[in-house]
């Protein structure tokens, strides 16, 4: 047998060998077509919770306007200074005071309606304005009772003309995530027996859950606003914190035989 004889035969064996191989299959096995087309029913679970808050923040403005910019500038500066000596001195432990913003805007003279908007308007003065941003975390609820009201007529003793409301909110928001998450689940486990019940069918146990993307925070706020003129003034009444109501909800899918 001449060489070139002996390389055909063994290309022939060597396609021979690969055609007679074997090959696995990707085919699904029985088990999991079959789990698959296991029945389920899906609901929806909302879970609800109320907390009281620990936590509060509120914006404190102190504007001044004069006739020049240095003159506004310095007014409004050493009124600020002044809020925040008063903030301090109420030496409430872990109150946070900082500046969030100072502006710096000119006054126009309003002019005659008849003249519209074609004259450029003279610059009769300044307006400066510097906004603190106060805050107290983790203390008691009657601690918010007590301070609340102390750190707005601290304020406004002080020098601040401008007061918001003051905000109440949690300082560890998860623990009331989670607690609402678990009144989210019981509430979808509910609604199962309640549809399997009316359909006549057996729940045999959780098969998925998934969870929305974030919980939400429905906060209580002392809808407190004053902008005075000058800087006296004095806040008389009472605080009240209330709860925060936290809700969230999950879609769970159960198993169930017919």
């Amino acid at each position: 047998m001449t060489n070139t004889t002996k390389l055909f035969a063994l290309l022939a064996t060597c396609m021979m060998s690969v055609v007679s191989t074997p090959a696995f299959s990707a085919e699904p096995s029985d088990a999991a077509d079959t789990e698959d087309k296991v029945p389920t029913v899906t609901v929806a679970g909302l879970g609800e919770v109320m907390v009281a808050p620990d936590s509060l923040r509120t914006s404190i403005s102190i504007r001044a306007r004069a006739t020049t910019l240095a003159e506004a500038r310095a007014e409004a500066a050493r009124n600020t200074r002044s809020v925040i000596q008063a903030l301090e001195g109420l030496r409430i432990q872990d109150l946070q005071v900082r500046t969030v913003e100072i502006t710096v805007t000119p006054i126009p003279e309003r002019q005659p309606e008849e003249l519209g908007e074609t004259t450029e308007p003279r610059i009769i003065g300044y307006q400066a304005e510097s906004s603190l941003s106060v805050a107290l975390r983790a203390v008691g609820i009657e601690a918010l009772r007590v301070q609340g009201p102390r750190i707005l007529d601290a304020a406004l003793g002080a020098g601040a003309n401008v007061v918001g409301g003051l905000d109440f909110f949690l300082s560890q928001p998860r623990e009331a995530h989670r607690l609402a998450l678990a009144a989210a689940v019981r509430d979808a486990e509910a609604n199962a027996k309640v549809v399997a019940g009316a359909a006549r069918v057996e729940l045999r146990g959780l098969r998925s859950i998934t969870t929305e993307v974030s919980p939400f925070f429905e906060g209580q706020q002392a809808m407190y606003a004053q902008e005075m003129a000058g800087g006296a003034g004095v806040i008389d009444f009472p605080v009240e914190p209330g709860e925060i109501r936290v809700t969230t909800q999950v879609t769970a899918s159960f198993e169930f035989a017919e």
